[in-house]
């Protein structure tokens, strides 16, 4: 960030709320709403306005390295692998359970 965009964002930052008329108890809930349009327009002016812009190209994701997606397959397996225990042993307590009330009307 060169200086200037400090600068021009403190502008615009006390600029807009003058142009609003502040909230009070007596407010309605459109006139909130209509406020927090506001507040987003104005959040969305300011970064779009200081924020630097992206371009999406071929190389775009270049941290999507190899040790990530082993990384990411290794979560990936485990939580599989985590899913297939509980089943298994939910599997287990209903044969129990299925093999105990067999049991008892005998």
């Amino acid at each position: 960030m060169t200086d200037k965009v400090p600068e021009e964002v403190e502008k615009l930052w006390t600029e807009l709320p003058k142009e609003r008329a502040q909230l009070d108890a007596e407010c309605t809930q459109e006139v909130v709403e209509q406020d927090v349009t506001w507040c987003q327009e104005v959040m969305s002016s300011v970064l779009d306005a200081t924020a630097k812009k992206i371009r999406i190209c071929p190389r775009s994701k270049r941290w999507w390295n190899a040790d990530i997606k082993e990384r990411s397959r290794t979560v990936l397996r485990e939580r599989r692998r985590r899913l297939n225990s509980e089943e298994a042993a939910r599997v287990k307590v209903e044969v129990r359970k299925l093999l105990w009330q067999s049991k008892s009307m005998l």
